[in-house]
Parts: C-alpha cells; structure tokens; sequence
C-alpha cells in the first residue's frame, strides 16, 4: 500500500490562525471551510478561473458603515451550513468585477453576499481600506478575516489582529508569493522619471497599483517591460509588434489637470489591461506612458540560462539577460500565478 500524504501541517496553521482572528466561529463553519479551501485555487466557472476573495467574519455592517463607500448587498441566509458550496458557487464569480465575496455568521443564522467600495480607480480598494482602519482594528467585538486566492497553488489568509499566513500547496516551497511587493517596484520603476508632486506622483502609483492588482485578477499572463523615457531600439529588437504612434500617458491624462472623467479614466485601465492580456510583450517607459503592445523577440534571442516554464517565461528571462541599454526591468506574471519584477543585467 502506498504512503497517504496530507498536508497536516497546513491544516493545523489554518486552525490556529482562526482560533485568534475568530476564536468563537462555530465548528460547523470551520468544517466546511477547511473541507473547501483547496477548491479556491482551483476555482473555475463556464471555463472562466477565477481568483475568489472571501470575508469571514461576525459582523459585515461594521464593515459597511465604517468603510466610507462600502456597499454590501446579503443574498442569502441559512440556519446550517449544508448550502456553502452551493452559496459561494452562486457568489464568487462576482469577483472578476472586484466584488468580495463574505459570509457571516450572526444571530444563529449563516448569510452570505458580496462587499465592495465605490471609488476611484485612484483610490484604495475595500481589502486594503479593511486593514487601514483603526475603528476596525481597534474593535474588540469584531471578528474578520480575509481569504485571497494568489495563485493555482497558494492562498493568503490575513485577520485584523494582525495574523497572516499563505498557504501553500506546492512542494517546492521557494515560490511562495509576495506580490504587492513586486508590483511596487514595478510600479516604482515605471514612475521614477515622472516630474511632478509628492501627492500626484503618490496618487498615480495607486491608480497603477490597482490597474495590475485587476489585470493580475483577471487575465491569463503577461510580461510588461519598463524602458527609459529615452529609450530607442536601433538594434530592432522589439521590433515585432505595435508601436503607438502617440503613447499613452496616465500623467498628462489624469494628474495635469484639476478635474477628470472616472469613465475616461476605466476605460484606458481597462485598455492597458486588454493589451497586458494580447499575446506578447507590452512596453511602459519610467514617465508611465504606454509605449508599445503584442511584441515579439525573435527566437535567436532566446535566454541563455536553463529555464523551467513556458515560451512567456523564456521571453521575459530573455530580455533580463539582454543588457540592453535604456531597458530597465520586466514584470512577469504567468498563468498559475507566479509574479516577479527583475532588472535588466547590464
């Protein structure tokens, strides 16, 4: 007979992390939870993945009246937990729209619906402003935790008395994810030569921020290079591809100016996305603006080092090992959900 193998250890992390974010949910919910949390990096529907994001928690009206903008509409309500798969199926494909999913247990009763802030693009979204507010920190009677899917292999659980663990169902444990942080570097990059205030240039950053939070929700991969403002390509090498004739620039759309059109503003990250999820390579210079989409390398330019992954990752390594002058960084994010920024070697 062969050895049965299960990931016990895991198992009892998810355990003691809910024993401090919500010592008195019921066993009942806790069963059905630990029994379902593999299917959420696996989740798919009508052939569509999906990322899903989820609120457990006591009370989701201290969410809403404490979060400014928050809007939550409960769908469903139950006396038992026999319909939480049955629940969430008809719920989690509302977070391809940004929606959170949540379920909450209050008054005997189980109810289940979706959250979400209704800002800007510019402005933070619900499952940051959560862990950014004191009155919902500070509150002793509330308990709250966030599920959010990273990857086909990972899953992060962060609760407001500061737990927070990824769960991990890969076997090589070098891959766990920390992806805000590799979105702020790139998004640093992207912006390092861009002229302007303190504010602006902060607000700017969230606005991209959230832009590649969505794009990395919502598509299937991506490689996106960070070129200099001065950038030209004499040797031709991203040459295979289209290059806009008037590149678009976030910074004189949306911060030059003391007013601006929210529609204006979803559409061109709605656009930047479209072109991050076209096959091939998108091009941003260190001003921020959007230079160049669908490109191609030739295949003699292939990566020197050995690399373990697809032609996507073979192209962005190729380019990190190009030492191209004016060529600063590539971000990468694959279809499982591996995410990385690296500098150019020169």
């Amino acid at each position: 007979m062969p050895d049965n193998l299960f990931f016990t250890e895991a198992k009892d992390s998810v355990l003691r992390f809910i024993a401090k974010e919500y010592p008195t949910m019921p066993e009942n919910l806790i069963t059905v939870i630990i029994d379902n949390f593999y299917k959420f990096c696996f989740y798919e529907e009508e052939s569509q993945k999906i990322k899903p994001r989820l609120i457990v928690t006591n009370n989701i009206d201290t969410i809403n009246k404490t979060i400014p903008n928050c809007f939550k509409l409960q769908l469903f309500s139950d006396e038992d937990v026999r319909m939480f798969s049955s629940r969430l199926k008809s719920l989690l494909l509302f977070c391809l729209n940004d929606w959170i999913t949540y379920v909450e247990y209050r008054d005997n009763h189980f109810n289940y619906g979706i959250c979400k802030v209704f800002n800007s693009i510019k402005e933070k979204a619900l499952n940051q402003l959560i862990f950014e507010s004191e009155p919902v920190l500070t509150n002793e009677k509330l308990s709250l935790f966030l599920l959010n899917t990273l990857s086909s292999y990972a899953v992060n659980l962060k609760g407001i008395r500061g737990s927070d663990i990824i769960i991990n169902f890969s076997i090589n444990d070098s891959n766990l994810l920390n992806t805000s942080n590799v979105i702020k570097r790139f998004v640093n990059a992207s912006f390092s030569k861009l002229k302007t205030t303190k504010t602006k240039l902060s607000e700017i950053k969230i606005l991209f921020e959230n832009i590649l939070k969505k794009a990395i929700n919502n598509i299937h991969g991506a490689i996106c290079v960070v070129v200099d403002k001065d950038f030209r390509d004499p040797k031709g090498f991203f040459d295979d591809g289209i290059w806009l004739e008037e590149p678009i620039e976030f910074s004189k759309t949306f911060l030059q100016s003391k007013s601006y059109s929210e529609a204006k503003l979803q559409n061109i990250a709605e656009l930047f996305i479209s072109m991050l999820n076209y096959d091939g390579i998108t091009i941003v210079d260190n001003t921020g603006r959007i230079r160049a989409y669908n490109i191609f390398i030739k295949s003699d330019k292939s990566a020197k080092r050995s690399i373990v992954g697809g032609a996507r990752k073979r192209a962005a390594y190729a380019i990190i090992d190009s030492g191209l002058s004016k060529v600063m960084g590539v971000f990468f994010h694959s279809q499982d959900g591996e995410v990385f920024y690296e500098e150019v070697k020169k």
